[in-house]
């Protein structure tokens, strides 16, 4: 045998001992959060902040390498810091950008909230933004194309696993220069382009669970559903190949860990997922919670120039206000009433006061003692104007019959001076009268942009509909107020 000959021998010998060796199950994991508007912690401190979910992103890639973060829609509004402005101009977001590039945060999809910040601000915040913003079915409504710095699909090459990331947002309640095509429609055109380039399907959404139950069931090839919207965890298998879908709690209170291994050879995949709660047993990372408290404390100076003194106390409360999204888009509680109250008294001669659940958005629950200014901005982080309007007794009984189908939504209304008995809605002890024009201390947002399942109460649908009040109250002032007349109690 020549040596040439034992070298080339060797060589295939070498060559297959390697290839018999080499892994054939690649595994990797994501890091889901959805509807993260709040960098800091809530519930005094326990539960939730940014420089909790950098603790456990460490650990996880510590763990595995191949650790991948992803977000299901939700994060540049509303938050309370974000309503800061900064040279006359809302921060925006701009801070959860930073605080997310701090992460080394990997891919995001769009969610409604998104376009609260406006065209300007929402192309500033991408082009600022290190994370990956996807999305099959979201275009700039002016050219018809992708917002700038942001791609259709992803597709991730874990070890030569190709893994396919889709990012599908609901189409409800979008300002004019977005587009948003059908989420079905949307979904099933990118699995096409996908299917036959990839191992494995993830949908990244921003939807209600019904829809995305919808997806699992009519969607072939999907694997897994990550989702968002609802803010509060789900777990649930659905379809005939029982597609995984999950959310997390809002504002990071809970995170779920999907940790994944494909088979190259036969293609079998495993998805093991997990729901961690991110309270006190999960420690702050040092460096973030730095960068959060920064953040802090310029949106505090901020708050000073715009009028508000964050840190003033305006009440001490006897009793927890509780401000869950669970709780406030379903029934009254302590904070709605006294929100209720703040909008009638506002306006002394309105009838009742009306507003949308969707206004708050602490998600949290301040419990008995002193309550700032600056809890006040973060239950009601959109602000807005209270406005008095006219409206028939019509209209309002058919509002107020809505709350059956919107319990659970932002759409579910909270109001002051009327009561339901034995079946029938009454303003001031009195029955509705439909034909009777009745004053009502509402927001600006139901009137003039409508929430979904409200919209016939917007000055465009029911031109009935007139303001009265000949100056706008801030919402925000006159909680303030509210409380301010609590503590005197």
């Amino acid at each position: 045998m020549s040596k040439v000959y034992r070298l080339l021998v060797i060589a295939l010998l070498l060559s297959l001992s390697a290839c018999s060796t080499a892994p054939q199950k690649i595994t990797f994991t994501l890091l889901q959060l959805n509807d993260v508007y709040e960098i800091s912690p809530l519930n005094a401190g326990k539960t939730g902040g940014l420089a909790r979910v950098a603790t456990l992103q460490k650990q996880l890639k510590a763990e595995n390498p191949h650790t991948y973060s992803v977000l299901a829609g939700d994060l540049l509004s509303p938050s309370a810091i974000g309503t800061s402005k900064l040279n006359g101009e809302p921060l925006a977001g701009k801070q959860m950008i930073d605080v997310f590039n701090h992460l080394h945060w990997d891919y995001a999809t769009f969610g409604n909230h998104e376009f609260d910040i406006g065209k300007k601000a929402l192309l500033q915040r991408l082009s600022e933004a290190k994370t990956v913003f996807f999305s099959s079915n979201v275009l700039d409504s002016d050219t018809q194309k992708l917002f700038a710095h942001s791609q259709e699909t992803v597709i991730l090459n874990v070890d030569g696993v190709k893994v396919g990331l889709i990012g599908i947002t609901l189409p409800e309640l979008k300002p004019d220069f977005v587009s948003i095509s059908d989420p079905l429609t949307a979904a099933q055109k990118a699995i096409q382009r996908l299917k036959l380039q990839v191992d494995m399907i993830v949908l990244v959404t921003h939807q209600e669970f019904t829809d995305d139950i919808a997806f699992a069931e009519k969607l072939e090839g999907v694997d897994l559903i990550i989702g968002g919207h609802e803010h509060e965890n789900m777990y649930l298998f659905r379809g005939a190949h029982l597609v995984p879908i999950t959310k997390a709690d809002a504002n990071a209170k809970s995170a779920f860990i999907h940790r994944i291994s494909v088979d190259k050879q036969s293609g079998t995949k495993s998805i093991e997922s997990k729901l961690v709660f991110l309270d006190e047993s999960m420690p702050f990372d040092a460096d973030t919670e730095v960068l959060v408290k920064q953040w802090q404390q310029q949106a505090f100076d901020l708050f000073r120039k715009q009028g508000f003194e964050p840190e003033h106390i305006v009440c001490h409360t006897k009793e927890a206000l509780d401000g869950l999204e669970a709780s406030v888009r379903n029934k009254p509680t302590a904070l709605t009433d006294v929100i209720a109250q703040a909008f009638l008294h506002a306006y002394p001669e309105a009838d009742l006061s009306l507003y949308n659940s969707g206004s708050i958005r602490i998600d949290d629950i301040i419990p008995a003692g002193a309550i700032t200014e600056y809890d006040v901005i973060k239950i009601m982080p959109f602000g807005g104007k209270v406005y008095l309007v006219q409206l028939s007794g019509e209209l309002l009984e058919k509002a107020l019959n809505a709350n059956q189908q919107n319990q659970g939504k932002g759409s579910f209304l909270h109001f002051a001076n009327v009561a339901r008995v034995n079946g029938q809605w009454l303003v001031n002890q009195q029955s509705i009268e439909a034909n009777k024009v009745y004053k009502v201390a509402t927001t600006d947002f139901l009137v003039e942009k409508g929430d979904k399942g409200l919209e016939f109460l917007t000055f465009t649908n029911s031109p009935s509909i007139k303001r009265l009040d000949m100056q706008a109250i801030d919402v925000r002032k006159a909680l303030i107020q509210e409380l301010m007349l609590l503590d005197k109690k």
